[in-house]
């Protein structure tokens, strides 16, 4: 099985998903908004970031048609060491107290020892979503 990059599917490129899903065609797919009016909950306001999620990559051992990222071996796209120094340094003078990782599959990213020890000296409670393979 290959991602849908690797099939140059349409849908592979995140302009042509919200393209997608702002046609007028597809109305079957409500927006968040109107659907939290429709239930009378209103609109969401945040209060302050607490969690943040951080996708490493699209590099994954597996290819999983659920996957929401279209991630697999074939994707070398992954966040580089100089990204992941500017939000350390941001999350020194934020909210946030957990940290969200995610992928693809985190661990694949080189540079993933090195966050995880960042994050945890800097106090952060760290998740971690891998496929456990």
């Amino acid at each position: 099985m290959k991602s849908l990059f690797a099939h140059q599917h349409q849908l592979a490129e995140p302009k042509a998903q919200v393209n997608f899903l702002e046609d007028p065609e597809h109305k079957e797919l409500p927006f968040f908004n109107d659907q939290l009016q429709q239930s009378g909950l209103g609109t969401l306001k945040s209060k302050k970031t607490e969690i943040l999620q951080l996708n490493l990559g699209k590099m994954c051992n597996q290819v999983c048609k659920h996957c929401h990222v279209d991630a697999g071996p074939d994707r070398k796209e992954i966040m580089s060491r100089e990204t992941m120094e500017v939000i350390v340094k941001k999350i020194q003078t934020s909210a946030i107290t957990t940290v969200d990782l995610t992928g693809g599959a985190p661990e694949l990213n080189p540079h993933f020892r090195w966050l995880v020890k960042q994050l945890s000296e800097l106090g952060m409670h760290i998740m971690v979503r891998c496929n456990l393979t």
